[in-house]
């Protein structure tokens, strides 16, 4: 830094501007290394002034000012510099730079949650690179983040032939830095898929290749999933050198992320072998570690093993101290990811609602000057452009009202799914189905303006707290309302409907029998069910036998008896697992093909 400085201070003397910029972008470069942001910020910037009449330099400053800014959580200014370095390169006709580019902006869309357009942006670049056979080290790194953007969507199985292709690439290359971070992936990938046959021998080639290179992190991550895989196979005393390891090695190396997972473990597995005392210093340390940090994720799981640990020792007044930490700071927690989801998803539904108006009225205007057919297929392709926005952003506000009392928005995507298996069952026509799969996710979107001390209350509600939870049925549907395209009415017409019973003792307007709509009554029942047999912070999950007999006690009062019979048709059948995987895949295929 030092001899950097001098050397722009004399380039200013000089007034060379380029030695200057160099200077400039090198320490930029040194401060990014050293975590200080706004330092590097600032050196780009400077840097940018004078790179302002060189296209190729300023592109690649804005690539690296993003990178910047991305870690500084600015994600709207790095967002608006990578677009503008694409701008440039395309302009410049520079594929394999702008499909750099391409690949960072979707990283930084895998980090917001938004998927769809991570995906669209990631596998721009890949096509780019490979079609042009350019840069098959950033054709690696574009295939990992594919992979890692399946695995965040919670589709391990869809990530492998991403890693597997980065592996062949790296392989080619003889690149064993890589090869060992796509085996790393690899095992992670079957891990998660629960496929540990599979996931042991991509950890330990993992781990031998880490060592022979000494990439630390990757022993780190090795160590940790294969201790994982021999825990589930019962190889505890294995399973806890493998962790201990993998924190030593950690902690040698300041990785808090790799070190507080692999102690969380440890002490889980330390305390299967019964050995109570050891466990609770292995979970004591991650937790400190986590408050340290403000590591609110890890601080939570580790209350809440410190908790389980407590009880078998016998120690019930520590473990209840522990288990109502854990309680207060995942509901912190959960508000705080709560309340940023519905903040950024609101201000965009309405960011999309507003360019929509703009757009038809700069249309119509054109009507009046244009052939009037060509401007109205316009009005119609922009029309349902904006109803692919709706569903999309509406989708996730759907996730952001489960999240709050489901850490892991599962619910709603198990909800579709189930009400598509019992609607064919029905024989309701496959559109019905392929419409209901998706517009079953927003029965309870509403939740958004349930307050927290109402909706995850664990005890029983009092007449005013039942009213305001019955209201989100009516919020579901005004939020839904309005909507033109088919999807959306249905929707509209499950928030509303999907609480009222067959006998007409539910709510919100009380009907009974068939005036209330077939796609509420499957939901309904779809929507019972999976609140049984799932676990919430407020309730254990029920045994699925004593919720199949729940199901059919209600049949005839509750639920619509021939939707139960249905939905016990399916629920039963001895490939009902593969029938709800086959499900997520053709969700995923439909997905797919609308946006496309």
């Amino acid at each position: 830094m030092q001899v950097l400085q001098k050397a722009w201070e004399a380039f200013q003397l000089l007034v060379n501007e380029q030695g200057q910029r160099e200077s400039l972008e090198a320490l930029g470069r040194i401060y990014l290394q050293l975590g200080e942001l706004p330092v590097a910020e600032k050196y780009l910037h400077l840097a940018l002034e004078l790179a302002r009449h060189n296209g190729i330099e300023r592109a690649q400053l804005l690539n690296l000012l993003a990178g910047v800014q991305h870690r500084s959580g600015d994600y709207g200014s790095s967002l608006t510099s990578l677009e503008e370095a694409l701008k440039i390169h395309e302009l410049l006709n520079n594929s394999s730079q702008a499909a750099s580019v391409l690949g960072n902006m979707g990283i930084l869309y895998t980090s917001q949650g938004r998927y769809p357009e991570a995906l669209t942006h990631l596998t721009r670049a890949y096509r780019i690179l490979r079609d042009e056979a350019q840069d098959e080290r950033m054709q690696g790194v574009v295939l990992l983040n594919l992979g890692h953007l399946y695995l965040g969507m919670g589709e391990p199985t869809k990530s492998i032939p991403y890693f597997e292709e980065a592996l062949h690439l790296a392989r080619r290359r003889q690149d064993r830095l890589a090869v060992a971070m796509s085996t790393l992936n690899i095992g992670a990938a079957q891990d998660q898929a629960g496929h540990y046959a599979d996931a042991e021998p991509a950890f330990r080639e993992a781990l031998t290749i880490s060592r022979e290179i000494q990439y630390r992190p990757g022993e780190v991550s090795a160590l940790d999933g294969l201790g994982n895989i021999l825990a589930q196979r019962g190889q505890l005393h294995e399973a806890a050198a493998a962790h201990a390891e993998a924190a030593a090695i950690a902690r040698e190396i300041e990785d808090l992320e790799g070190e507080l997972d692999a102690l969380n473990h440890l002490g889980q597995v330390q305390a299967e072998l019964g050995d109570f005392p050891v466990a609770l210093s292995s979970l004591e340390r991650a937790l400190t570690l986590a408050q340290e940090a403000d590591h609110k994720k890890t601080v939570y799981e580790a209350h809440r093993a410190l908790a389980g640990v407590y009880k078998r020792a016998g120690d019930f007044e520590r473990a209840l101290h522990h288990h109502e930490l854990y309680h207060e700071a995942e509901r912190a927690l959960f508000n705080e990811e709560s309340d940023k989801k519905t903040r950024e998803l609101s201000a965009q539904f309405d960011v999309e609602r507003a360019r929509h108006e703009a757009e038809v009225q700069r249309l119509q205007r054109e009507m009046a000057e244009t052939a009037r057919e060509e401007a109205e297929a316009l009005v119609r392709e922009r029309t349902h452009e904006l109803e692919q926005a709706q569903v999309e952003i509406v989708t996730r506000l759907a996730v952001a009202a489960e999240y709050r009392d489901d850490l892991t928005g599962e619910h709603t995507w198990r909800v579709g799914h189930v009400s598509a298996l019992i609607a064919r069952e029905l024989g309701l026509p496959d559109e019905d189905v392929a419409l209901l799969r998706i517009a079953a996710r927003l029965h309870d979107v509403g939740k958004i303006g349930i307050p927290d001390a109402i909706l995850l209350k664990p005890g029983k509600f009092t007449p005013e707290e039942q009213e305001r939870m019955k209201a989100h049925t009516l919020i579901g549907a005004r939020i839904l309302s309005g909507g033109h395209s088919r999807l959306l009415r249905m929707a509209e017409e499950i928030a509303l409907s999907h609480h009222e019973r067959w006998d007409g003792g539910g709510y919100p307007l009380g009907k009974a029998g068939h005036s209330i709509p077939v796609t509420g009554r499957i939901v309904s029942v779809a929507d019972v069910f999976d609140a049984l047999t799932s676990e919430r912070p407020y309730k254990q999950a029920w045994d699925r036998g004593d919720a199949l007999a729940e199901l059919r006690r209600q049949a005839g009062t509750q639920f619509d008896p021939e939707v139960v019979e249905a939905a016990l048709r399916v629920f039963t059948r001895a490939d009902f697992t593969r029938l709800m995987r086959a499900e997520t895949e053709s969700a995923a295929a439909a997905e797919a093909t609308r946006r496309s």
